[in-house]
């Protein structure tokens, strides 16, 4: 399932980039800032060409790579075992820019005083991470996750222009399968799993929600 190959790396690599980013030692940072939300603003069936261009069996640039080193050809785009982690690196590439910023400005509300405290504690790098900064950005995490989910959910254009859902409907995502059947006639396959593709957005809408209300 794609989720599984996104939503969790996403997540840690978001927290880690973001945290990185927002350290006051990090020279450039704007610089750094701008180059992660590049991707993100870069229209998506560009990249997906791009990918297309990179990952092709044949011509690829990938297998180009990993032929100078004496590698045997790889179907990143039309083997079983490559077709999803490819696409969920191309949605990952994408999207990642977007999720560190929206976990920057949550950083931003963090008093930076429990890390001075932490600090005269002798607590390291890491036990702050899980300490202090992760759960004070738990809210800002679960925003993100039902967020990406309901992207990985509306992925088309990505298994459209790279894979066609193929091979064998490995990348077969929600939205593609609804392209399908709406362009074959078969309407009423077509709506009815459109209902239960809102219906299963208004649950995860309503989980978040609940999970983000504030506790009395």
């Amino acid at each position: 399932m794609l989720w599984l190959l996104i939503i969790p790396v996403q997540m840690v690599l978001s927290v880690v980039v973001a945290v990185l980013l927002d350290s006051a030692k990090l020279k450039l940072r704007g610089m750094y800032r701008v180059s992660f939300i590049v991707p993100f603003v870069t229209p998506l069936v560009a990249v997906a060409q791009i990918w297309v261009v990179l990952f092709d069996q044949d011509h690829g640039a990938v297998n180009a790579v990993l032929g100078l080193v004496g590698l045997p050809d790889v179907g990143w785009l039309t083997s079983s075992e490559w077709a999803k982690p490819t696409l969920a690196l191309l949605f990952l590439w994408k999207t990642t820019g977007f999720i560190v910023i929206i976990l920057l400005s949550g950083l931003q509300s963090i008093d930076h005083s429990m890390y001075e405290a932490a600090d005269l504690d002798g607590a390291s790098r890491t036990r702050q991470l899980w300490s202090i900064t992760v759960p004070l950005l738990r809210r800002t995490i679960m925003f993100a996750v039902v967020l990406q989910t309901l992207a990985v959910f509306q992925m088309f254009a990505e298994p459209f222009v790279v894979t066609q859902g193929g091979p064998y409907g490995s990348t077969t995502t929600a939205g593609y399968f609804l392209y399908n059947h709406i362009t074959r006639a078969d309407l009423g396959t077509g709506a009815a799993n459109s209902f239960l593709l809102v219906i299963l957005v208004m649950i995860l809408s309503l989980a978040f929600v609940r999970l983000l209300r504030p506790k009395d």
